[in-house]
């Protein structure tokens, strides 16, 4: 399992809108900032990496990120969901992603 602490001089992974989670695993929240459910419990930490401006959150205070949204500096986004599957396995699995902009009709 990967922990944020794990990564050499970052707390969190780069990912960007474009990245694929497959291999990356659990990821825990060390310092969650950013109470994103207003329950006054910080659940999110944000992440500004040198493409991409990613927020993970922790919405059932587990200690790992369950959520997660990158936003590229060109506007193309990308959201991911972590999944805890009936066979043991777990897997990031996106849930969203588009552009910044683009209008759906």
């Amino acid at each position: 399992m990967v922990n944020s602490g794990d990564l050499p001089g970052l707390d969190m992974p780069d990912v960007d809108a474009h990245s694929d989670l497959g291999g990356l695993g659990a990821i825990e929240l060390h310092h969650p900032t950013q109470d994103l459910n207003a329950d006054h419990i910080p659940d999110a930490e944000t992440v500004q990496g040198p493409h991409s401006v990613d927020v993970w959150s922790d919405l059932d205070h587990d200690g790992f990120a369950d959520h997660v949204t990158a936003v590229d500096n060109d506007g193309d986004y990308s959201a991911w969901e972590f999944h805890h599957n009936a066979d043991g396995t777990t897997e990031w699995v996106r849930t969203d992603q588009g552009h910044l902009g683009d209008h759906k009709h």
